[in-house]
């Protein structure tokens, strides 16, 4: 098996380039003039060095939103750093239309859910680093169990719209696109350490540099941990490094390497109704469930420029992601003949208590992925009419090795061997898009992707209830696609309109539609019919602002339903969301001409998402918030002192399907009232030593509110957390100029 392993976790070809068009050489010759001497010429001028080849779902100039098909938000580096934020969520609370779940632990659980799609997992937004996919299965199992790292980050890119059809396979929803550190052209070194309550501690350090004329590189590596808001220990360690290489002169490539460990105290269980009422802040039911997970990854950009108008973008990646989690058996009645470890909650009111036995679960599974993609960017001019065609494919394999263990102790890790499977998927993609010129200032962008994957579920041992045996089922599945959108942007880089249609699509985790025997489920993919319209516009280079319409319908979505005994994914069928997103920021400093940067920015999301016919007809989607508000003000003088304090208000949300308002005894379900999100900081940079002193407090209002009732009860957050941390950043002075002519 190690040797399989080994051979899938090699690195594929992939190609992808950035939307963003090159600007046309300008002519670099002049009319003759009469020397006066015979001076020997002047050395001419190096070339501008080339970008290191990213992948950029928006692109890093300044008219790349102009380009974009649809809605589109920039995070950018200088926001990250004024936040000093805990995680990726805090950043993505600040994008219209995307609804995130903030991780009440070490920033190891991301949720995100895009205009009233549910947020579980992150199952309906295609996520990406650097252009890489990152679930652990993109295709099999679309789930975020690793969470990018905000200390890795230098931007956030979200695109939604028919601007998403370049990239899959999860096309419903959007696009996110974390961006790493970008690489330095001098030295350039940081150092940071934070301190917080409830233990938190993290150390970072980073260093980057240019070797010659031909190479940069980054180099950064960081440990977090703590005792956890909810009495769940967790740490962290993380190491990345990238670097660019010149490969020709017309050619560079970039190279990628990442280790990320998390250990972490981690439950499925939360608070019945009745333990939620009399203390909200109480701790974990299963202090004893433990979660490992570690990511190895690697890719390779390469970018070959055959001409001005003609660019080829490859990509090769692939990442293994490892999972253990340990969890306390349990049950929510006293079962005839069971003696308890211990017994939590009221026992004489019913469902009111967790049974928690002298047993446990392992769940122990390995991810593995490898993908390649070539795109051919080229640029001609037809009649007046300029054309720049993006054309390419992916191929992608994932596999996964599941197992399912039974420990007779609470803290066993090895147990007896109940179930395993392996999971296998080829995928292939293909895509064209045509963004077509008629004027400076009219764009029309029609595209079409494919996608067809082939599933195989292989069961190798399983229990039929009184013993385990040895087994050979295996069930297969195949599902294709065709992703149709086009798109049209009229106006200037300062205002402009935009509107778009698209087909969504993504498929079913394979655990969900070929059951254990081997059988189909049925289970179907998730097909809508996606249109938007929008603004965005900049006024004298101190207001920004975008506004969008958005409708989507939606002939099968699939709901989470609680059962007895577990939350199942089922059909949900036809719904629809439509509602309005939009954004703003003021430079208010700018607009009054003060040394001091005073920044407002106000994001607002209504999304309206609710089920046509059925059952459920006219009912919420679980989930999906009726409406979002975010505010920031940002203060930064010129001496050094800056402040932020940043404002998040979340409408209630129904947690299943029939819109239950009541809360069941369990807690697992019932309707989740709003809440607000408060968090303020304040720091200080020296500027000729480089050194900062930052205090930060998050969850300030220490509000505690109700985020989820999933999987199994009531999980709260709104911890107020206070952080002092002090930074060294610095950078090498760049040489002076040389001297002009004498």
């Amino acid at each position: 098996m190690s040797a399989r392993r080994g051979a899938l976790s090699a690195l594929a070809l992939v190609l992808v380039a950035s939307p963003v068009r090159t600007a046309r050489a300008q002519d670099a010759f002049a009319k003759p003039v009469a020397a006066p001497s015979p001076d020997p010429p002047a050395t001419p001028a190096p070339a501008p060095r080339q970008d290191p080849p990213e992948v950029r779902v928006i692109g890093n100039k300044a008219d790349s939103l102009q380009k974009i098909p649809g809605s589109g938000t920039v995070i950018t580096a200088q926001e990250i750093n004024r936040s000093d934020p805990y995680d990726v969520a805090e950043m993505l609370r600040r994008v219209p239309g995307v609804n995130v779940r903030q991780d009440e632990g070490g920033g190891m659980r991301l949720d995100i859910g895009l205009r009233g799609l549910d947020p579980g997992r992150s199952r309906r937004v295609l996520v990406l680093e650097d252009g890489i996919p990152i679930a652990v299965n993109p295709y099999a199992e679309p789930d975020l169990i690793y969470a990018p790292p905000i200390e890795r980050m230098g931007g956030i890119e979200v695109v939604k719209g028919s601007g998403s059809i370049l990239f899959g396979p999860q096309t419903i929803g959007g696009v996110v696109n974390f961006i790493t550190l970008p690489l330095p052209p001098r030295p350039h070194a940081v150092a940071d350490v934070t301190v917080g309550n409830f233990g938190y501690t993290r150390e970072l350090a980073s260093f980057g540099d240019t070797v010659g004329d031909s190479a940069r590189y980054v180099v950064q590596v960081f440990n977090k941990h703590g005792d956890g808001v909810r009495g769940l220990p967790f740490n962290v360690v993380d190491v990345f490094g990238k670097a660019a290489i010149e490969t020709s002169d017309k050619g560079e490539a970039t190279l990628k390497l990442g280790f990320h460990d998390n250990r972490s105290y981690s439950d499925d269980v939360g608070l019945t109704r009745a333990m939620y009422a009399r203390d909200p802040r109480r701790t974990s039911l299963a202090p004893n469930d433990l979660a490992k997970q570690r990511r190895y990854e690697a890719s390779l950009i390469h970018e070959q420029r055959f001409s001005d108008s003609t660019k080829l973008r490859t990509l090769v990646y692939g990442y293994i992601t490892t999972r253990f989690w340990r969890r306390q058996d349990y049950t929510r009645g006293a079962q005839t003949g069971t003696d308890y470890e211990r017994i939590v909650g009221d026992t004489s009111l019913p469902q009111s208590a967790v049974f928690f036995k002298f047993t446990d679960t392992v769940l122990d599974r390995i991810y593995q992925v490898a993908g390649v993609e070539p795109r051919l960017e080229h640029r001609f001019t037809t009649a007046g009419v300029g054309h720049t065609i993006d054309v390419g494919t992916r191929f992608l394999v994932e596999t996964a090795d599941y197992q399912q263990r039974s420990g007779d102790t609470p803290f066993a890790t090895v147990g007896a061997l109940d179930n395993a499977e392996t999971h296998k998927t080829y995928a292939l993609a293909a895509y064209l898009q045509d963004r077509i010129a008629f004027r400076e200032w009219l764009l029309f962008t029609p595209g079409f992707r494919v996608e067809h994957a082939d599933y195989r579920r292989e069961a190798l041992r399983q229990s039929d209830g009184t013993s385990v045996h040895d087994i050979a089922v295996v069930g297969e599945r195949s599902v294709t696609a065709g992703i149709p959108g086009v798109g049209m942007i009229a106006g200037s880089r300062a205002a402009h309109v935009f509107a778009g249609l698209h087909v969504g699509f993504a498929p079913p985790r394979l655990t969900d539609t070929i059951s254990p025997k081997g059988q189909n489920v049925p289970l179907d993919s998730e097909r809508s019919t996606n249109y938007e319209i929008g603004t965005r516009f900049t006024h004298a280079k101190w207001l920004r602002a975008e506004g969008t319409l958005f409708l989507s319908n939606f002939t099968n979505q699939i709901v989470s339903s609680t059962g007895e005994n577990a939350t199942v994914l089922v059909n949900g069928g036809a719904t629809r969301h439509y509602g309005f997103e939009g954004g703003a920021v003021a430079s208010l400093g700018r607009a009054f001409r003060v040394p001091t940067a005073i920044d407002l920015g106000v994001r607002y999301t209504y999304a309206r998402a609710q089920f046509l016919g059925g059952r459920y007809d006219g009912n919420f989607l679980p989930y999906a918030p009726l409406y979002t508000v975010t505010s920031t003000l940002d203060v930064e003088h010129a001496v050094g002192v800056a402040a932020q304090i940043a404002w998040t208000h979340v409408a209630a949300q129904y947690t299943d399907s029939l819109n239950t308002r009541a809360e069941d005894a369990t807690g697992r379900v019932g309707l989740i009232p709003s809440y607000d999100i408060v968090d303020i900081g304040a720091r200080y940079r020296h500027k000729p030593s480089g050194l900062s002193v930052k205090l930060t407090i998050k969850n300030a209002l220490d509000s505690v509110y109700l985020t989820a009732r999933r999987p199994e009860g009531i999980f709260a957050a709104g911890f107020r957390q206070i952080m002092l941390g002090v930074r060294w950043d610095w950078e090498k002075e760049p040489p002076p100029p040389p001297p002009g002519p004498q």
